[in-house]
Order: C-alpha cells, then structure tokens, then sequence
C-alpha cells in the first residue's frame, strides 16, 4: 500500500518535471537514395517456457553480406519509403518495394498504399528526430505470417539500418545490420 507521504512525493516530481516537448522530425534533411549492405547479426529465441532452457535454441545464418537499398521521398506531402533487399528472407523483388503512408500524427503514419509485389497487409511508418523505421505484416501462402521491421539512424554519411524478421510462430527473431551512404 503506498503511503501519504510517497504518494504526495510523487506528486510533487510529477509538478517539477519539466514539461514535455514534441521532438522535431527532420524528414526534409532524410529524402534521398540510401544504398550499402547489410549481413547476419544474430538469432533472438522468444520462447515464453518457465523456466528458460539453458542452451536456447541458436539459428545461425549465412553471414555473407547483401544489398540493401531504400529511399525516404514524400508524395502529395505524405512519407512515401521504398525498400530493396537482396537477401535473407525477406528478400524484395528486382524493383523492390514501396509504401505510402498517410500523414504522420505525433511520430506514427499508418499504410495507405503499397507497389510490392508481395504485399503487406499491414504497416505503419514511425519517425523519431534521427530514426525512421517502418514495420510490416506479410502473409505466406499457407496463411501463416511473419513481420518484418526495418529501422533507419541517420548519421552525417548515410544510415544505419537494422532489418528484424519475427517468424510465424513468434518463436524467434532474427537481425541483420549493416550501413548505407547517401547517393542522391
């Protein structure tokens, strides 16, 4: 039970904390073709067993490095992202993929309209002051899903990217990381 004298005391940190700000996105400083590589960075077990294993389950994967490729543009004054990903297993199409968001609302955009060839079935689009990141819903053919999250840090060169595939059973994540410099 929480006593008089911590909760006024909360109350009072509460009062002097200074106010929050919204924290300015710089989407115009981001638009541009991005382009580098990204390999294997590890296997994440999500097994919820009580209690845990003492070996997790390790998948380990090629750590030969591939394309990676993505653009940050706006369309009618809405974020438009396209992404293009040589290998692992959410490898895109030759032309690669493009989604159009609606208007970001306090750092969030939600899917409008996608060109893929495989297409999400869900999506949103979320930036912070120097990150933008965009996760995605795909359906396999047999009904099961897996998400894939793609995250941008802007640096003075380029970005930064990581790539997160949740499999199907959300048993296990899987990364990639790599680096991009600016083309355009």
């Amino acid at each position: 039970m929480i006593t008089r004298r911590r909760a006024l005391a909360a109350a009072g940190m509460l009062l002097a904390a200074p106010s929050a700000h919204a924290q300015r996105v710089q989407w115009a400083e981001w638009l541009g073709t991005y382009a580098g590589t990204a390999r294997y960075y590890r296997s994440i077990p999500l097994e919820d067993i009580v209690p845990p294993p003492k070996s997790p389950r390790e998948q380990y994967d090629d750590g030969m490095p591939f394309a990676l490729q993505f653009a940050v543009r706006t369309v009618d004054g809405k974020p438009a992202v396209w992404l293009r990903i040589d290998g692992g297993p959410m490898q895109t199409d030759e032309v690669g993929e493009t989604m159009f968001f609606g208007p970001v609302t306090d750092g969030v955009a939600l899917l409008q309209l996608a060109d893929a060839r495989a297409m999400p079935r869900s999506a949103s689009l979320t930036a912070r002051p120097n990150q933008l990141g965009t996760s995605a819903l795909f359906t396999h053919a047999d009904g099961s899903f897996w998400r894939r999250y793609f995250t941008a840090t802007f640096t003075s060169a380029g970005a930064d990217v990581i790539l997160w595939v949740f499999d199907a059973a959300g048993t296990r994540a899987r990364t990639w990381r790599g680096s991009t410099t600016r083309r355009a």
